[in-house]
């Protein structure tokens, strides 16, 4: 589903450009909020925030607590979008319990539990973010983001952040720079490396993959920068 401080809404923009290309869009099973969505007019940038849940932070099989120590620097980018009219989009990690992706992870953040739900931390902010639900490791896969991406204008700039480095990150990362690739989009990727983070386990060392993660992004021509350096 789309949210817009987690309600069901129309992203404004797309509903304009809908508007422009007289494209098909079902307003019935939506309902608006205010929000300041409704005050962006620019295409500058767009703050991506991938799965900032309770079940990679604070509870759950997948859970570091250590993730949020990145909630800082993304609550400052939120703060600094929202001052700058640009839009803020979310993922959250919401799973059936019969999810396929289950037999490659451990069940984590099934739907209708406190898993599945925004950090508290970031609580605040959510009247200005548009939620997306996703089904798999890779956003960008979710029907109703691509519902969004295909009607909404393209933003100079990407900026990336959230969990886990090495997963979805990665994945969402690496799809949203292909695409640029494959259509010669005037488009750059970002990805603000202290603003992201991935779990730690035996199996798992947390600072090897995220290193990984960060490697794997360069190489494919995606901007690795700080939250401090993002401007607007």
């Amino acid at each position: 589903m789309i949210h817009i401080g987690l309600h069901v809404l129309p992203p404004i923009l797309a509903l304009n450009l809908y508007k422009a290309h007289k494209r098909s869009y079902n307003m019935n099973k939506h309902e608006r909020k205010v929000s300041h969505m409704s005050e962006i007019t620019s295409t500058n940038a767009c703050l991506v925030i991938i799965d900032m849940v309770n079940g990679f932070i604070h509870e759950g099989p997948m859970a570091d607590a250590s993730i949020k120590n990145i909630i800082v620097n993304i609550e400052e980018l939120i703060k600094s979008f929202h001052q700058n009219h640009q839009p803020i989009i979310a993922f959250l990690d919401k799973h059936p319990e019969n999810a396929k992706e289950f037999t490659a992870f451990v069940p984590h953040c099934v739907a209708n539990t406190s898993e599945s739900e925004w950090v508290e931390e970031l609580l605040p902010y959510q009247n200005d973010v548009l939620f997306f639900e996703k089904n798999s490791v890779n956003g960008f896969l979710a029907p109703d983001f691509q519902q969004w991406f295909e009607i909404a204008p393209l933003y100079q700039q990407y900026v990336i952040t959230g969990c886990v480095s090495d997963i979805c990150v990665l994945q969402f990362a690496l799809t949203l720079q292909a695409y640029i690739h494959q259509h010669n989009l005037d488009a750059t990727v970002t990805v603000c490396e202290d603003a992201i983070a991935t779990f730690d386990a035996p199996f798992h060392p947390k600072d090897t993959y995220h290193t990984m993660a960060i490697a794997f992004m360069k190489q494919c021509g995606i901007h690795i920068t700080t939250s401090k350096e993002i401007t607007l």
